[in-house]
């Protein structure tokens, strides 16, 4: 994404995971990368630990890093579970709760993950939305660093340029979110979908349609044994759920597609005599499978014990191989 004209940084205040309240400061550093994310979306996450290889780089030059957490669920702000989410980040003093998204309205950001690089007068330099480039990122800290007198005491540039350009522009997390139909992310969620395990006639792509015992609220719909989410998508994507579980839940997989040299199992996906499942227990993104063909797919993923919280699905292109090389 172009960088926006002498567009100026948002002012970045609040509490951090600490407790403690921090205001960033942009004339504190030469340069700054400020990072805006999701705390249930997996490429989100994968956005936070790239930032943080990159961080290491230059944690002795004059380049600061922060996070702002977008909450959107207000279960992040609560028990045990949303504090294992954050802990394994091992964000604390650079990490700010957005806890009423003002921070991200005021910066014009849509799409997250996002990250702005924000130099010593609070002028943004550069900004990317879904489709991060890393390389471009740090072309821009080393240029701001080299004018600075820093030439000699830049480390070399990373091997490999690892942009998320398999990530999809627009809302690639689609939110199951409240009944009244006010979704996050503007995701379609479309109750007491056809129970025919067919694509139905009112089916678009990206759409998830509940159907069965699920209750919604704020955060998450949960299911109990016997519900079903049914989530369609288009070839050459890769579906990934964040879910979580009290107690051990098994999800049982069915694709209309029963070829498998259309699609590739996902990690998390176990198959035992022929049938497809996935077992929830922590919160965490489960790798559920990618799509592959000239045919669309509708996917049925039927609670078979336990219950579950499904908090977003996360659409993407596939995953791309890296070579193998260090990503810094």
């Amino acid at each position: 994404m172009e960088p926006r004209e002498q567009a100026r940084a948002p002012r970045i205040s609040g509490i951090n995971v600490a407790g403690e309240a921090v205001e960033v400061d942009y004339s504190a550093n030469l340069i700054n990368v400020v990072v805006f994310f999701e705390p249930v979306s997996k490429n989100s996450l994968d956005t936070v630990e790239l930032v943080r290889l990159l961080s290491q780089r230059y944690e002795k030059l004059s380049v600061g890093f922060w996070f702002v957490l977008e909450p959107r669920l207000s279960c992040m702000f609560r028990g045990e579970e949303a504090q294992r989410t954050l802990d394994r980040l091992g964000l604390f003093s650079n990490i700010v709760f957005d806890a009423n998204s003002m921070i991200v309205l005021q910066s014009g950001v849509r799409i997250v993950p996002a990250i702005l690089v924000v130099d010593s007068n609070s002028f943004i330099k550069s900004q990317f939305e879904g489709e991060i480039s890393f390389r471009e990122i740090e072309r821009t800290i080393q240029a701001r660093l080299a004018l600075s007198g820093y030439r000699d005491d830049l480390p070399n540039m990373g091997g490999v340029d690892f942009d998320f350009s398999h990530a999809r522009g627009g809302s690639i997390l689609k939110q199951l979110g409240y009944a009244t139909g006010d979704y996050v992310f503007s995701s379609i969620v479309v109750p007491e979908a056809n129970q025919q395990f067919s694509l139905p006639d009112f089916c678009l792509l990206n759409t998830i349609y509940p159907h069965g015992a699920w209750y919604v609220s704020r955060d998450f719909i949960g299911g109990n044994a016997g519900s079903t989410v049914y989530v369609s998508c288009a070839k050459d994507e890769s579906i990934i759920v964040f879910a979580g579980s009290d107690e051990e839940a098994v999800l049982r997989i069915h694709t209309s597609i029963e070829s498998p040299q259309y699609f590739v199992l996902g990690k998390d996906v176990k198959k035992i005599e022929g049938v497809l499942e996935v077992n929830v227990n922590e919160c965490r993104p489960y790798e559920i499978l990618s799509t592959s063909g000239d045919t669309d797919i509708l996917i049925s993923l039927q609670v078979l014990s336990g219950s579950v919280r499904l908090y977003t699905v996360e659409f993407c292109q596939q995953s791309q191989v890296i070579n193998g090389q260090p990503l810094f």
